[in-house]
C-alpha cells in the first residue's frame, strides 16, 4: 500500500463512511475508489482536492504524509499564528527553501541567506500598494532579463516600455474610431 492509500483509508475512517458512500459523494464508481484504496490506481488531481477539502488537510499533506486518525482530529490551518510552538516538519528542508509543518495547509518559506533576509524583511515592512509594484517590478526585471539571456533581445527600460505600449493603444483607438465612423 502507498501513503496515498493508507490515508485514504484512514480518511473514510475518520469521516465514519463506507466505501460505497465516499465514492458517491466523490462522485465516482465504487470500483474505481476501492482500487485508489488498495494503491491500484492513482486518482485524478479533481478528487485529491475533494478528499483534501473532506478530511481539512493540506494536498501536500495527503500526497505524502503518513496521516494518522489523532491527526484528523484537529484540522490544519490556513494560516500560521504570529509564533510557531513545537511544530513538527513533515516536507520540505532548509535547502528547499520550504518548510511543511504538521497542522498547517500551506508551505513556509524558509531562508539563510542574508540578502533574501534582507529582501523578506523590507518587503514585509512595505504598504500594500508597494508591495504590488515591487512584485510587478520583479516580475518585469525577471521576465526581461531571462528573455534578453535566451534571445540577444536587448531589453529595454520598463518606463519606455510603457510609453510604447500606451502609443500603441491610441494608434489601434484612433483606428476603432474610424472604422466605427465608416462603418
Amino acid at each position: 500500500m502507498t501513503i496515498l492509500s493508507e490515508n485514504l483509508k484512514t480518511l473514510r475512517k475518520k469521516l465514519n463512511c463506507t466505501q460505497m458512500a465516499l465514492s458517491e459523494v466523490l462522485e465516482i464508481g465504487f470500483r474505481t475508489y476501492v482500487r485508489y484504496e488498495a494503491g491500484e490506481r492513482d486518482a485524478p488531481v479533481s478528487v485529491m482536492v475533494k478528499l483534501a477539502k473532506l478530511g481539512n488537510v493540506s494536498l501536500d499533506r495527503l500526497l505524502t504524509t503518513k496521516i494518522l486518525p489523532e491527526d484528523l482530529d484537529t484540522p490544519d490551518q490556513a494560516k500560521p499564528k504570529s509564533t510557531i510552538h513545537n511544530a513538527e516538519v513533515i516536507g520540505g528542508g532548509i535547502e528547499e527553501g520550504r518548510l511543511m509543518l504538521k497542522g498547517f495547509l500551506n508551505d513556509n518559506l524558509v531562508t539563510t541567506n542574508k540578502d533574501e533576509q534582507k529582501l523578506l524583511t523590507l518587503f514585509r515592512k512595505a504598504n500594500h500598494n508597494s508591495r504590488e509594484k515591487f512584485l510587478l517590478d520583479l516580475e518585469w526585471v525577471f521576465n526581461n532579463t531571462r528573455r534578453s539571456r535566451l534571445t540577444g533581445v536587448k531589453k529595454i527600460p520598463r518606463k519606455l516600455e510603457k510609453e510604447q505600449t500606451a502609443v500603441k493603444l491610441k494608434k489601434l483607438a484612433k483606428n476603432i474610431k474610424k472604422i466605427t465612423v465608416r462603418g
